[in-house]
């Protein structure tokens, strides 16, 4: 199967146009781009991290956790995909993992779940809250009575609330440590998502008007505050949930940026007391689940405050706030800076503009051309824009060429179903299997067994390419043992190789490399199958590096023949490296019908020198095709294909050298020592080179 590489290029710039946001970031390809994003951060303290990607566009799906090593991403995500490009939703994705890193590096989750379990148990730690008025002495003694009757109900809310406030400090610590030491795409991510969260907010009465559980009210407001520095007042509530959001503020300031985590343990017991009043509706409703055995205040609990990051509900515009909220206000900082420079990109990327009428163009200002020599660009650089170019076109890449994969198999099915495989053979259907799509797990298996094998292929290369360098173009042959011509500075070698040569060019050459494995189950003792797809990688290294054609294929027959293409000639995607790790043992063994494949597939190839290796342990054994009968059936294959130009390579493994001598003759190759196969492999293709130009 012949095409252009304009053709594949072109296909794949349209399969990279219509990629959706699913395909893109819920990719593996995504996922261990990101996964690379959170290791360089994790690693540097020695911390291992991983990200895996879900895609859930529904309302109250989880956004991101984590359970300290794992990171767990929802790209389809609400806030995410509130932003209007491609480019931003990718840097609000990253903004979500570099949270959660945050959480890997800097949350102390032991003393989180000894300050959860000490709640439930029905004590507080690391200490008492102190109550600083008579109102909050009143709240204590309550809530310490309900602790010491063990009142499930009241535990479980206090449990939840409590937790929901150490989160709610515990991000702004881990987002202002993250942002502090990773000044890039983390902090750009962050930072957008924080600036979409605060145009997201809804105002004061919005949360009042949902009539939720008090105590959500006063959580969400908490949110705003801790996540955007402001609280949405825009229709000017003036009212006790307001009030109570002030009392807490200060214990949110003192501890959200303090390195000790019993710092926001304790305001958290702070704020209980101030919050004890307005929980008295969840508590309730808790009473009533628990009677019920229902879990509703849970889930009303889950749906207010979002999984690990606390996120708002709704979608209601923010505002500056009014004079009611003027106490909320603070310095600008350096991160309210880079806040303020993301906003300008936002506001310049909220869509389309509406078509207006309009009656002339106003034309103002003296006109002129200037010209900057100073300008250093427009402040605003994607981190995650020219990576997501690059994984674009790999997913398109990886369509296009599955696709071409397909149709190549296709293909070969169709040709396999013209050739005529003899009265041997007669009946028998013959299967053609190759991998679309090669999984990482393939990759990483020929990362770690190819290396020591490479450089066998590099020592191959170096003994055959000079050679083949000199057939083709000419060239001087050295070190002869005999001729006309003598080289002098060789004499000091002393071993007799002192004539030399000239070569005319010759483009006879030129050849295709095929190799035909046998994956018979009696390959899999003494390593049999595991020499061939050691020598089926040298093989295949040594032919793509010196530009030679070669394809390379397993066969085993279960009923029908089943013939697997690891390389093929056309092959496109630079992937059959690793289809070779898929080659193993199976079942039986049709010899005749595999190599009669094979054998069509390279007398196609217009190179004058063509090869076909056999590496098979010499034992024909299928349904009715076994014994002397087909060793003869092999034989005269190979007999009819040598007349037809073809010249056979077969490959023995230690104690099968018997069988294949009997089979396929002289021509034969031991390939039980890996470290000798350059050398016996390198003369045998040499001597092959040579009797073909002699012929």
């Amino acid at each position: 199967m012949r095409t252009s590489h304009i053709t594949i290029k072109r296909q794949i710039a349209d399969a990279r146009n219509k990629l959706t946001d699913e395909q893109l970031f819920a990719s593996p390809r995504f996922s261990a781009y990101l996964t690379d994003i959170a290791e360089g951060a994790t690693k540097r303290y020695k911390r291992s991290s991983k990200v895996i990607i879900s895609w859930d566009p529904s309302e109250n799906a989880d956004i991101a956790f984590t359970d300290n090593r794992i990171i767990h991403l929802n790209a389809g995500n609400f806030l995410t995909r509130s932003f209007p490009t491609r480019s931003l939703r990718a840097d609000s994705l990253i903004g979500l993992v570099g949270h959660e890193c945050g959480h890997i590096l800097f949350s102390d989750f032991t003393m989180l779940e000894l300050y959860s379990q000490s709640l439930q148990n029905g004590r507080f730690y690391p200490k008492e809250p102190e109550a600083v008025s008579a109102s909050l002495e009143k709240n204590l003694q309550e809530i310490k009575d309900f602790l010491q009757e063990k009142e499930a109900a009241v535990i479980r809310a206090l449990s939840d609330i409590s937790h929901s406030l150490v989160n709610i400090m515990e991000d702004v610590y881990i987002e202002s440590r993250i942002c502090a030491e990773f000044a890039g795409s983390f902090r750009t991510g962050i930072l957008l998502n924080n600036l979409r969260f605060a145009e997201e907010m809804n105002s004061v009465q919005d949360e009042v008007n949902r009539q939720h559980h008090e105590v959500f009210i006063i959580l969400n407001l908490l949110i705003q505050y801790a996540k955007a520095g402001d609280i949405n007042n825009l229709g000017g509530y003036k009212g006790p949930y307001l009030n109570v959001v002030y009392e807490c503020i200060p214990y949110i300031d003192e501890a959200a940026y303090d390195d000790d985590a019993r710092i926001r343990f304790n305001a958290a017991n702070q704020l209980l007391l101030l919050l004890w009043p307005y929980m008295k509706s969840f508590i309730a409703q808790i009473r009533e689940d628990l009677k019920n055995n229902t879990s509703q205040a849970q889930e009303d609990l889950s749906t207010q405050l979002a999984k690990g990051i606390p996120l708002p509900n709704g979608t209601g515009r923010a505002s500056k706030a009014d004079k009611n909220s003027s106490m909320l206000n603070h310095e600008e900082t350096e991160e309210e800076e880079e806040r303020a420079r993301i906003q300008k990109v936002l506001d310049y990327e909220e869509g389309r503009m509406a078509l207006e009428k309009t009656d002339s163009i106003i034309e103002d200002g003296n006109g002129g051309t200037e010209y900057e020599n100073d300008f250093a660009g427009s402040g605003y650089v994607s981190q995650a824009e020219a990576d997501m170019h690059r994984i674009m076109t790999q997913l398109a890449e990886d369509c296009v060429y599955s696709q071409y994969e397909e149709d190549l198999t296709e293909e070969l099915q169709q040709e396999a179903v013209k050739i005529r495989y003899g009265n041997a053979h007669q009946g028998i259907h013959v299967k053609v299997n190759r991998m679309s799509y090669v999984s990482t797990e393939y990759m990483e298996a020929y990362q770690q067994a190819a290396p020591p094998l490479l450089l066998l292929s590099k020592r191959l290369q170096k003994q055959v390419s000079q050679q083949l360098k000199d057939y083709k173009s000419g060239g001087k042959l050295d070190n002869l043992p005999m001729g006309k011509r003598i080289n002098v500075r060789n004499a000091v070698h002393n071993d007799g190789r002192i004539f030399y040569k000239m070569n005319l060019p010759n483009d006879r050459a030129d050849i295709a490399v095929a190799v035909l494995n046998d994956e018979s189950g009696s390959m899999s003792s003494f390593d049999r199958i595991t020499y061939a797809r050691a020598a089926s990688i040298i093989l295949h290294d040594f032919c793509k590096c010196l530009e030679i054609p070669i394809a390379i294929y397993g066969h085993t027959e279960d009923y029908d023949v089943e013939l697997y293409s690891y390389a093929e000639f056309d092959s496109l995607d630079n992937k059959d490296q690793y289809r070779l790790m898929d080659m193993s043992s199976r079942s039986g063994n049709r010899d005749g019908a595999a190599i009669r494949f094979v054998a069509e597939r390279l007398l196609q190839r217009p190179e004058t020198i063509k090869l076909l290796f056999i590496i098979s342990d010499g034992q024909p054994a299928a349904e009715g095709y076994f014994g002397t009968e087909a060793e003869a059936d092999i034989r005269g294959i190979k007999q009819e294909y040598t007349r037809k130009g073809l010249r056979f390579i077969a490959a023995a493994i230690g104690s099968d050298k018997p069988n294949i001598h009997r089979i396929y003759g002289d021509c034969y190759l031991d390939i039980t020592n890996l470290e000798k196969l350059p050398i016996n492999l390198g003369k045998l293709i040499i001597q092959q080179i040579r009797n073909h130009i002699a012929a």
